[in-house]
């Protein structure tokens, strides 16, 4: 004993709880709230997670048992009463040269998906998809109660095994890429062109050159047949040379342009990583940007606005698209989307630093 009668190992800190000595305190169980109600155990979950088959009179009767009784429901059941995770599966490829997210694009879309997802109750995991996968390994994914849905990212225009999921119900959204018969959300690309080649049009811009995107990928398609009208529409001298959004395609086809008889006063890319290569082409090549070429990229992803010079670009909405088809998908899974269905937005143009007036129309030789 202490001196003021205190035993051994006493602490002020440690109080009895409110129930020691008394009778266990009960927690309400969904069971307690059926008696309540005088329904069955099942009508409570469905009730209480507005279900459809439940009339609004027993879904009130449902609900003030529940309050009176203090009732709170686990997550975790209510989901699987619903037959539901609340989770969205974001299917992103692999590749072997460099990690998916170490590329704007990728990052962008995850924000789009994620913040859209979590506004509406849904959590997010990322599907790699190693190429080597079938419809068989996405159907499991929503067998097997992993994920309810799935977004995907990156897709060729190969729609195959995507009629597959369909013809199997797998709910799934197609971002940006688009087919009849599947939910898709994409972004015309002409809106945006129409603005860069108004813009370089303005700045006496009549010899264009453009490097396509990887024509595996209907992105590259739609915008390769964009700037064809448009070039035909505005009268200008198109040269083209076949990309595949990389650096290094816009760096080879800078070279390639550049190198004929009569070269183009400006470049526009498929992408804004193959705009980098053409900078980094003429910046070893002695050619300035904008005084001897003007360069035009494609997406307005980070960190067109931090180079030297900040590149004008075709503004492509890439996470407003992610959060449109996580949106969409989210509809299809509560029942709110019967026949597929395509979503468009348009993309827009950012004027920067990377186009100036044509040299020709400064007096220069071009």
């Amino acid at each position: 004993m202490l001196g003021d009668g205190r035993p051994e190992g006493y602490r002020p800190d440690r109080r009895p709880h409110p129930n020691a000595g008394g009778p266990p305190i009960h927690k309400v169980s969904r069971a307690d709230v059926a008696r309540r109600a005088g329904v069955a155990e099942s009508t409570v979950s469905r009730a209480l997670n507005d279900s459809p088959l439940i009339t609004e009179p027993i879904k009130e009767k449902v609900r003030d048992a529940a309050r009176d009784l203090g009732y709170i429901p686990s997550r975790q059941a209510a989901l699987f009463a619903r037959n539901r995770t609340n989770m969205l599966g974001f299917v992103v490829p692999t590749y072997s040269s460099f990690p998916p997210f170490s590329r704007p694009y990728f990052p962008a879309l995850l924000d789009g998906v994620v913040l859209e997802a979590d506004e509406e109750g849904y959590a997010t995991t990322i599907v790699l998809d190693k190429r080597e996968h079938e419809i068989e390994d996405y159907f499991a994914l929503i067998r097997s109660k992993t994920v309810d849905g799935l977004l995907f990212a990156v897709t060729r225009a190969d729609f195959g095994p995507f009629m597959g999921l369909r013809e199997r119900g797998v709910p799934f959204v197609l971002i940006n890429n688009y087919q009849d018969g599947l939910n898709s959300v994409d972004a015309r690309p002409e809106s945006g062109m129409r603005k860069a080649f108004s813009h370089a049009v303005n700045l006496g811009h009549r010899r264009i050159g453009y490097i396509t995107g990887d024509m595996h990928y209907r992105n590259a398609v739609d915008r390769l047949a964009a700037f064809n009208r448009l070039a035909a529409e505005f009268r200008i001298e198109p040269s083209i040379v076949e990309g595949n959004f990389s650096k290094t395609s816009g760096y080879v086809g800078a070279g390639k342009l550049l190198a004929r008889s009569l070269p183009p006063t400006l470049i526009m890319t498929s992408s804004d990583r193959a705009a980098f290569g053409v900078l980094q082409f003429a910046s070893e090549s002695g050619i300035r940007v904008p005084a001897d070429l003007s360069v035009i990229g494609y997406d307005n992803l980070n960190p067109v606005q931090d180079i030297t010079p900040a590149l004008s670009t075709v503004d492509h909405p890439v996470t407003a698209l992610a959060r449109r088809a996580t949106r969409l998908l989210i509809t299809i899974l509560e029942g709110g989307r019967g026949e597929p269905v395509q979503e468009w937005l348009d993309t827009d143009f950012a004027i920067r630093e990377s186009t100036s007036i044509c040299a020709h129309d400064r007096g220069g030789n071009a």
